[in-house]
């Protein structure tokens, strides 16, 4: 009876660590219909979002908008892209602000609003997990997540 008890145990186990990985999909990189995504890397994405940057590879002016703090998108993004936790990021912008005149991303509180500003804004970027995309922006960039290797 042990036995059968440690299997179950195993497989109930096993089930919901697969259950957890499959909720985790990537993280695309989304901008405007008209941006150029032939030069988008993850380097110029962190850069336009840290404010290093400011336009495009074709000259477009940026405009980057962020999630807000407690969405799981952004928190990805900040570990994956920015390679940056939130309170280094509110201190950076925090130096930002103060040695020049530049303002830290927009903030948008869903998916829809986020994708509604990109979809009427030119120049504008963002990040949005790839199951959210829909046709009115464009995919800009793959950021894959490998939490399930």
């Amino acid at each position: 009876m042990y036995k059968n008890t440690r299997i179950i145990s195993v497989m109930i186990a096993a089930c919901l660590n697969m259950t957890a990985f499959s909720a985790f999909a990537d993280i695309v990189i989304i901008g405007h219909p008209e941006v150029d995504a032939s030069s988008i890397t993850t380097n110029s994405i962190r850069k336009i979002f840290l404010g290093e940057r400011r336009s495009l590879s074709d000259g477009q002016h940026a405009v980057p908008i962020n999630h807000t703090a407690d969405s799981p998108d952004r928190k990805e993004f900040f570990n994956t892209v920015l390679s940056i936790s939130e309170a280094s990021h509110k201190r950076h912008w925090k130096r930002k602000q103060s040695t020049s005149m530049q303002y830290s991303p927009q903030e948008v509180s869903s998916h829809k609003e986020l994708l509604q500003s990109i979809a009427n804004t030119p120049g504008s970027i963002g990040y949005i997990d790839a199951d959210k995309v829909n046709d009115k922006v464009k995919v800009l960039l793959t950021i894959e997540k490998f939490d399930d290797v």
